[in-house]
Formats: C-alpha cells, structure tokens, sequence
C-alpha cells in the first residue's frame, strides 16, 4: 500500500527524507574513508525516479541542489590560496595548462568516437578537463598545503576550471544554446563583470567584514547576497551562473582566508543543507539500468582512462620540470585525478541543452564515482611518504 504513494509529494516530508538519509550515508562512508558525495550520489540513484521513486526532483531536491551547485563553485574559488599560487605561479601555470590540454585533446576525440557532435563532445572534453580537490583535506591533515607541488596542484585547478567554464560558455554560445548567437559578447561581458567585481568586492568586503557592528550572520548574509548576486549577473549576460559564483569565491577569497570562522561557518552552512542536496539530485539523474549498459561502461572506462593517463602525465612532467619527488608528483597527480564540482556543472548544462544524451551523462556520473575513489587513496598514500620526506625547498 505504501508505494501507491510513492513517490513523497509532501514538500517537508522530502526535505526530511533527504536530510536523514544525508546524514547517515555521510557518516557511514567517511567511516570507510570513502568521499562522502559518492555516497550522496549512491542515495540520488536509490531514491531517485530512476530507482525506488521515493522522491521526485521537483520542487525540493532540484532547488537545494541548484544553490549547492552554486556554493559548490563558489567554494571552488575561494578555497584556493591565491597568495602561495602567486609565489609559484610559473609552477601552477605549467601544470594547470598541462592538465588541460593533455585532458581536452583525446577526451574530445572520445566523444568524437562513441557518436557525439563536435559541440557535445568538446562540452565533454572541458568537462574532463577540470578536476576538484576532493582529497585536499587530506593533504591538509598532513600538514602539507604549503608544498610546492601542492601550490601547483590548487593553482592548476584554478586555471582548469576557469578554462573549462569558459569552454562551456562558447560552446553553448556557438551550438545555439542560450538563445544562440556570438559568444565575444558574453565572454567580453563576464571580462568586464570579472574586472568590476575583482576591484569592488574586496573593498566592500572589507568594510563589511572588518566593522564591529556587524554580526556574524550579517557577515554571513553578505557573502552569501555576493554569490547569488554574481551568479544572477553572470547568467544576465549571457553566459552561466556558475561562472559568477566561481567568481564571488576568487573576490571573496583573501577575505575569507583572513577570517577563518567566517569561512568555516560559511562552508558549514553548504555542506550541512545545500551541497548534499545537489550531489543528490546529481545521483537522480543516474538511470540504474543504465549500469546494465555495456556501452555507457565502454564509455566511462574511456574516460576514465583518458583522465588518469591524461592528468598522470600532466603530473610526471612537472615532476621532471620542477624537480619534484616520486612521492610528490604522485601526489599531484592523485589530486588531479578526482572529478566532480566543474564537470558536474557542465554535464548538468549539456543535458538540460541536449548536447548529449542520457548515457553520456551516466558514463561521466560513472568516471567521478571511479575518479573520487581512486584519488584519495592515492592521494593518502602519497602524503604519507612525503610526510617521511625532507626536502631542501619546500
């Protein structure tokens, strides 16, 4: 009797539902070392329409899930430490343009090979092309941020995730999405937006942040009125929200660093309601049958290649170019390997313009469950050792 109301229509009953589930899938997988989204995204299969249909996407899960994309790119921004990447800008560079077009080239001559149109196929490839640094804590509790080829790993993804967005961006421009037409409009507007918010925001910022009589939920408030607003204007002028709050997080992001409790509250508040939302509704997109699908397996297995090989030998070469260790270009490596914040937000925008199709999206959902498994590991083993190490420039 109870799956004839199936599924849950009650708005309250969803958002609890998800909350609870969110909450023991969480700490049952972080229990097992495992990155809690993969988890989130385990439950958005299970309880999605395409499993038990317990909860619809709508209206609950696919609003929450939009802000947490949102918060997800715009942490994305400011978690970086722009002063470390400064002082190695020479090394994050190399790396970052390393592991772009190593990624990019046989990522879109996939695409071009299992049926994909040029424009779904370079939105592919830009999407494989970024990474996110799912196992950073981990080098953070071992005390090894400040690392040279960590400062390259963090600065490389600032550079790959700006390129992969803008990729987006023209692609969606040229295929006609969006309403179609020239993308240097757009991309010279988000140019004009990047510079006018670099030059305000921190000065703001910094009076809003730094006055006494401001409380910490009002610091908190602004922050967060900072991303909605960037993100409302990226979108306005035609490119994408996300690209605003990617950057509200680079404008926000020394402020943020010089106060750390504002940031942990503001990553507290994602991380508690908005982010797990959207790794959720990410898993609804995922069909179950689909992991019946030998070729949507073919694909990802593809992928999945072309993104450790690829990101692997982004990695061996700045090893070699800067000198770095073994241990220390395993390390970059394995934190280049995990895919999640870009390529999700560029695989949920080609699907909703149908740039590719269904399984596609399911081969790339299947690559960042294998990527975010396979890089912490990596990444846990390679800061043990170089841990043990001792090198003469740090």
């Amino acid at each position: 009797m109870m799956l004839q109301h199936l599924p849950i229509e009650d708005v309250i009953v969803q958002f609890t539902v998800v909350i609870l589930a969110a909450l023991v899938v969480r700490i049952g997988f972080e229990r097992t070392r495992v990155p809690g989204l993969i988890g989130l995204i385990v439950l958005g299969m299970i309880i999605g329409p395409g499993g038990l249909n317990v909860l619809p996407q709508e209206p609950v899960v696919e609003l929450f899930g939009s802000i947490g994309l949102l918060y997800i790119m715009f942490i994305a921004g400011a978690e970086i430490d722009l002063d470390l990447v400064r002082d190695r800008k020479q090394e994050a560079i190399s790396f970052g343009a390393m592991a772009f077009v190593f990624t990019f080239a046989p990522a879109f001559g996939v695409g071009l090979l299992f049926g994909l149109e040029t424009a779904g196929a370079l939105l592919l490839a830009a999407a494989l092309s970024s990474h996110t640094l799912v196992a950073y804590p981990i080098i953070g509790r071992f005390g090894l941020a400040g690392r040279r080829p960590i400062v390259a790993a963090t600065g490389g993804t600032l550079l790959t995730d700006t390129a992969s967005l803008l990729v987006l961006v023209i692609v969606i421009r040229s295929a006609g999405g969006e309403g179609g037409g020239s993308w240097i409009v757009p991309i010279a507007s988000l140019a004009a937006l990047s510079v006018g918010a670099l030059l305000v925001v921190p000065r703001v910022s910094g009076i809003v942040l730094g006055s006494e009589l401001n409380t910490q939920a009002e610091k908190a408030l602004f922050l967060l009125a900072v991303l909605l607003v960037l993100s409302v204007l990226a979108d306005a002028i035609g490119t994408e929200d996300i690209l605003g709050a990617f950057l509200a997080g680079l404008c926000l992001n020394r402020a943020l660093h010089r106060r750390h409790d504002l940031k942990q509250h503001l990553e507290f508040v994602g991380q508690m309601l908005f982010i797990p939302f959207f790794f959720v509704e990410t898993g609804m997109r995922l069909r179950l049958d689909a992991l019946q699908d030998l070729a949507t397996w073919l694909l990802a297995l593809a992928l999945v290649t072309v993104v450790l090989a690829a990101k692997g030998s982004a990695a061996m070469a700045a090893t070699r170019l800067f000198g770095y260790s073994r241990a220390e270009g395993l390390a970059i490596a394995s934190l280049s390997f995990p895919q999640a914040a870009a390529t999700l937000a560029v695989i949920v925008i080609g699907l909703e313009l149908k740039l590719f199709d269904a399984d596609t999206a399911d081969a790339v959902i299947i690559v960042i469950f294998l990527t975010c498994l396979i890089g912490p590991l990596m990444t846990r083993h390679a800061a043990k050792r170089m841990s043990q190490d001792a090198p003469a420039d740090r």
